[in-house]
């Protein structure tokens, strides 16, 4: 059985953090990347409501990256949680001043 040290969490507020390398949304856009986990929102120093999303790259390193992008958090809110890690890549298109992520 695996101690709980060995699980790649740990506790911060009473709620779960990843313990792994953070990066910005675009390190990972048009990579293959496999979604683990998420954990809903999050209050970060950019607002309220972010998503903490923990996902693996294709050499095997774990990463994590927060998101406000609402097409992405309403496809994981959709997701059963049984369904996880699920392999994707994300996607980002231009919308005016901004960009629209999806995962693919």
């Amino acid at each position: 059985m695996k101690k709980f040290s060995e699980l790649g969490v740990t506790v911060q507020d009473e709620r779960k953090m990843f313990n792994c390398s953070q990066v910005s949304i675009s390190d990972v856009l048009n990579c293959e990347i496999i979604v683990e986990d998420f954990i809903p929102d999050v209050k970060t120093s950019h607002g309220e409501g972010r998503y903490l999303v923990k996902f693996k790259h294709s050499n095997g390193a774990d990463g994590k990256f927060f998101t406000n992008a609402a097409s992405l958090k309403k496809t994981l809110d959709q997701i059963p949680k049984d369904a996880f890690p699920f392999s994707t890549t994300i996607k980002g298109m231009k919308c005016g001043d901004g960009k629209i992520y999806q995962f693919t």
